[in-house]
Formats: C-alpha cells, structure tokens, sequence
C-alpha cells in the first residue's frame, strides 16, 4: 500500500529509532552525528523519545508539540496507532483490525489513517473525542486517509473504486489527476492547495499540486532518476514541501523545500530519512 511501497516489515523492525523531526528553517544545525549537508545544514533536527517504547515512526504533528503515528501492540505482533498528547501517550488499535496506522493530527486533538480488515482491506479510521470510528469514502473498497485540514475540518487520502481504479479525495471532492492510471492525494493546506501524486500510463511516479480552483501542476524532482515512487506528503501555506521518493536499487529518501526545487533532507547520521507530514515549520519524519 501507500505507506510501504516494496519495503517490508523487516525493514522497520530492523530500524535502531525512531524519531521526530522538528523542522525550523534557520542557522542551526543537527549536533547528532554525521554533519549535514545540502538543505540538511538549514534546519534544526530534534527525536522524541517514550520510555518503554522500542519501536516508534512518527508520521504527524501539530502546532502544539503533540504527535500521532504508529508502533507495536503491547504483545508486539501487530502494528497499532498511537497519539503522544499533552505528554500522554496512549495506543488506539481498531478492533478486529490486522494493524492500525495514524498519519494525520489536528491541533484539535483529532486523529486519523487507515486500518487493515481481517481480508487485507484498507479503510479510514479516525479518533475524535476519545472514540475511534472507521471512514470509508462514499463507494470505496478501500480508503486510506493521510491529511486533516484544522480550517476546513476536511480529511484528504485515496481510495479505491469497485473497480478498482485508484482516485484521490479531500472532503467531499474527487481528485483526479487527467490522464493518469493512478491519483494518490495526502495533503491540503488551509489555503486549500493538495497535494499529491499521480502514475501516468507508463507506470512512472509524478508529484502534483492542485490549487483551490482545481488546476493541476506537475512536480518532479530531477535529482531521481527512474524512481520506483514519488509521493509528495505536505506543503505549507508558504509554500514549503516535504516528500519521499526512492530509486531503484537505493533506499527511500526525503526531499524538502519549494516544490518547484526539492532538495534531499537527511537526518545526520541515518542510512534512510522519510519524511511524511509538513506542519507549518516541522517535518514528521521517521529513520533507519
């Protein structure tokens, strides 16, 4: 699915920490490990522990410090979502579920990502006032969601028809990209750009940026030849991207900054950086 591409659990499981990155474009620097070069050297990098916790991947945070993700059951077999908020972490597996994942947070506490069924389907789920409820797009089969607007209240994801054609969504509209086999969408700002990707019909992977009024632009990141996917996670109402992309034969990497100029964001230290949301002035990123 989306949050995998052709990586498996082993990978993870292979991973030494998880971590936050708090993003702050600035004059400081990292001051764990390796220096860090390009675009790394314009922000300031910051982990999140929880005691106990050996297994972490922070995919979402607020304004407020809070942060949402995943990790493992307390028996360790399956992955569950957290919330770590207000300083209180607390674990949210959907029943019945194969696993349970976050990737969105909104300064209102609200929560939400998608949860696999017993068959291996994939369906929305979001936590609101302590209650965890499921959400599936109006004639989905599946649906995964990956945004939540704080002005709008919208939730932004993909889903799959009974047909089984791939199509994005946010609040209530479709997102189509024109041409494409496939249309992922993961983000909106509150000035109302989404962002996302699309698969045109040669299979290749393409980043786009659909404005307010529904015009498409098209984004790609010269420095990836070839990759095997490019999925663009968050912007800011300023302008400021953060996305994930991996070649073939490499590992997954991050690329931030002006969606027009990318540039590769790497956690000083880490054999692979992805990043997944983009809160004003933070980055959600998890390591290996």
């Amino acid at each position: 699915m989306h949050d995998q591409p052709k990586i498996s659990f082993l990978f993870y499981m292979c991973t030494l920490f998880m971590c936050i990155v708090s993003v702050f474009v600035g004059t400081g620097n990292a001051q764990v490990g390796d220096a860090p070069v390009g675009i790394s050297a314009n922000y300031t990098f910051e982990t999140i522990d929880v005691p106990g916790v050996e297994f972490l991947a922070v995919a979402a945070s607020s304004d407020f410090e809070d942060f949402a993700g995943y990790t493992l059951s307390d028996d360790g077999e399956k992955e569950v979502a957290f919330t770590l908020i207000d300083g209180v972490f607390e674990k949210h597996d959907f029943p019945g579920s194969r696993k349970t994942h976050f990737y969105a947070l909104g300064n209102n506490g609200l929560a939400a990502g998608y949860y696999q069924d017993s068959d291996g389907l994939y369906h929305g789920v979001v936590l609101e006032n302590g209650e965890l409820r499921q959400y599936d797009f109006p004639g989905a089969v599946q649906t995964e969601i990956y945004g939540y607007s704080d002005s709008s209240g919208a939730l932004t994801g993909n889903f799959t028809d009974a047909s089984g054609v791939r199509r994005g969504f946010s609040g209530d509209d479709i997102i189509e990209f024109p041409g494409a086999v496939e249309t992922y969408a993961d983000f909106i700002s509150t000035l109302g750009n989404v962002v996302g990707s699309y698969v045109d019909a040669e299979g290749s992977y393409h980043a786009y940026l659909r404005g307010p009024g529904g015009s498409f632009a098209t984004l790609d990141i010269p420095a990836v030849s070839n990759p095997e996917y490019f999925f663009l996670h968050g912007i800011s109402d300023a302008l400021n991207a953060v996305g994930r992309a991996k070649a073939a034969g490499d590992v997954p990497r991050t690329y931030a900054g002006n969606p027009l100029g990318l540039q590769e964001l790497k956690f000083p230290g880490s054999v692979s950086t992805e990043g997944w949301n983009r809160h004003l002035s933070k980055i959600s990123i998890y390591l290996a």
